[in-house]
């Protein structure tokens, strides 16, 4: 008996201890460009605004049960969503390998590439990213999943100042993308530039320009003949091609105020959710145990106390077994109440990293367009706006983009009243002031 009591002790000592890996932060070192690349060279790449890998909407309460229990959050996730597209920009426009990088909320054919991310994990302790790039030409350059487990150390930004805890995984994504464009000819990125130019053309112009790139069964594009010099038609597209990229390097503006916004909030909740993700591990390895082994040591007293012989000694035993066995039992509640608590603490947290987006407002030669709604919304929205300004020939002379500082309605300063459509679902687009669609030229005139 007094072997059983003994063990019962030994592995309550030890049930409290637990060993860490040790793990280097940042041993990922950025990849830069060391030479001068011509103009003519520089890709263009737009960062696609990271799938969050929660539903959109409204989620089922058991949906949301099960993303709780795994440690996702979805308010942070979505959050998260953003804050990632905007920092692999930012490592991407460090890197010095490329042209423009934006961060946009589709793929855009404004850019040479387009790179999609899927977040599959996230917990300040392990990131796990599902990465896709590809070309205008329809080359996949990057698919593959990332993953990488932050050391306590990464959080310390006195001594890692600038570095992101996920830094390392952004920077394998711009070492991939650094090393497939490395593989390129001077003709090949070239002719990624022209392949992109003409979809753009096309997109935009289907009935002038759609068949001068083609699409093969496999998906890739290429060229099939080239507009003729000097076309001013086809230079009337990559006019509006120009205002597409002023339009998306202002909406960059709006995600760079979120991503500067939620800099501290977010490395705070991810130094606290890794300390409590690794606790929930831990947790779900040692709360059982913790309780079964409670349950253990006080039977184990009682029984020793009967069987004993009543000495000094023997209470001894009997009183740290009951004791460390009650310690154990309260410890095991306690830990799951502060995984409560924790849980409840972050989701509250979650809540604030949710904003608006601010209404964007677009001149084109004094004219004033006003979009709302999501970025995503008012992205389609200026698309549809660019295709209308091209069929009518209008507003390809000076033009402004800014965002509203109020979301409150604008007063038309029309002196006639203008009809604005309705607002849906998702935004709505003021176009009050554009001329009447109908009286609209017809398209490639």
């Amino acid at each position: 008996m007094k072997r059983l009591a003994f063990f019962v002790l030994g592995i309550g000592l030890l049930a409290g201890c637990s060993s860490n890996q040790v793990l280097i932060p940042h041993t990922v070192q950025l990849v830069a460009e060391t030479e001068t690349v011509p103009e003519s060279e520089l890709l263009d790449v737009g960062v696609v605004v990271f799938d969050p890998g929660v539903p959109e909407g409204e989620i089922e309460k058991e949906i949301l049960e099960e993303l709780l229990r795994d440690g996702t959050f979805v308010h942070i996730r979505r959050a998260e969503a953003r804050y990632m597209a905007v920092h692999l920009r930012d490592t991407l426009q460090r890197s010095g390998h490329w042209g423009a990088v934006w961060a946009t909320p589709g793929e855009s054919a404004a850019a040479d590439i387009n790179v999609t991310a899927e977040i599959l994990h996230s917990d300040g302790s392990q990131l796990r990213l599902r990465v896709r790039a590809v070309d205008s030409t329809g080359e996949v350059w990057v698919e593959e999943e990332y993953f990488m487990e932050t050391a306590a150390g990464a959080f310390n930004r006195q001594q890692y100042p600038g570095l992101d805890p996920y830094q390392d995984v952004f920077n394998r994504v711009a070492n991939d993308l650094a090393a497939a464009k490395d593989g390129l000819s001077s003709d090949d990125k070239r002719n990624i530039r022209t392949v992109s130019q003409l979809r753009f053309a096309g997109e935009l112009s289907p009935e002038a320009f759609g068949d001068y790139v083609v699409q093969a069964r496999n998906g890739r594009y290429s060229l099939s003949r080239l507009p003729a010099e000097d076309d001013p038609q086809f230079e009337r597209t990559q006019l509006v091609r120009d205002r597409e990229h002023l339009f998306v390097e202002t909406l960059n503006e709006h995600y760079v105020d979120f991503y500067q916004s939620s800099l501290e909030p977010y490395h705070g909740w991810r130094e606290f959710a890794r300390e409590e993700s690794i606790a929930i591990r831990e947790l779900q390895r040692s709360s059982r145990w913790r309780t079964g082994l409670g349950i253990a040591g006080i039977l184990a007293s009682v029984v020793y106390g009967v069987n004993s012989d009543g000495d000094f000694a023997d209470r001894v035993v009997r009183d740290s077994l009951m004791y460390m066995s009650m310690e154990m039992l309260q410890s095991g509640m306690l830990r799951r109440q502060e995984k409560q608590l924790h849980s409840s603490a972050l989701e509250e947290l979650s809540v604030g990293f949710d904003e608006e987006v601010k209404p964007m407002v677009v001149e084109l030669e004094g004219v004033q367009h006003r979009f709302t709604g999501t970025a995503e919304a008012q992205y389609e929205d200026w698309r549809d706006l660019l295709r209308q300004i091209y069929i009518e020939e209008t507003g390809l002379g000076s033009m402004d983009v800014y965002t509203e500082a109020l979301p409150e309605e604008t007063v038309s300063e029309d002196p006639e009243p203008a009809d604005v459509p309705a607002e849906g679902a998702e935004g709505e687009t003021d176009t009050a002031a554009l001329p009447d669609a109908a009286a609209a030229a017809p398209a490639g005139a």
